[in-house]
């Protein structure tokens, strides 16, 4: 896992919707914010964001018309990529060989991918938090 630059813009805008802040506790998950648009469906003229973001490399899309919609789908993307984190954390341990896996490269790795599971443990817990206050 590498760590990536964050889009403070993205983010900033996303704040501004959803009347929340999440940036210390999402700045190292790897979910990386690349734009915000807004949109209307011309059929029924109901309005919503579409936030576009990586996530292992990979461009998705976030739809979303308020922050409850937007907090329930960022919970999922989070708890996916911990999934994920946890189970490349599992492979890592079982390297034997880390001379041949190559010592640095490893260090690196378990490192990063322990960043990356801390922050999102951070991130879900915030926005249980949020979730909370919300109700």
């Amino acid at each position: 896992m590498q760590l990536y630059d964050f889009n403070r813009d993205t983010y900033n805008k996303i704040v501004e919707i959803v009347k929340f802040r999440f940036y210390k506790e999402i700045k190292d998950t790897g979910i990386v914010f690349k734009e915000v648009l807004s949109s209307e469906n011309l059929v029924t003229n109901a309005k919503f964001y579409i936030l576009v973001y990586e996530d292992t490399g990979k461009t998705n899309y976030l739809r979303f018309k308020d922050s409850k919609s937007f907090l329930i789908q960022l919970i999922h993307i989070a708890g996916q990529r911990l999934k994920r984190l946890e189970i490349e954390e599992k492979a890592l341990l079982k390297v034997n060989d880390v001379e041949s896996y190559g010592e640095s490269q490893y260090f690196n790795d378990t490192e990063m991918n322990a960043i990356g599971i801390s922050s999102l443990k951070e991130l879900l817990i915030h926005f249980d938090k949020i979730r909370i206050k919300s109700k």
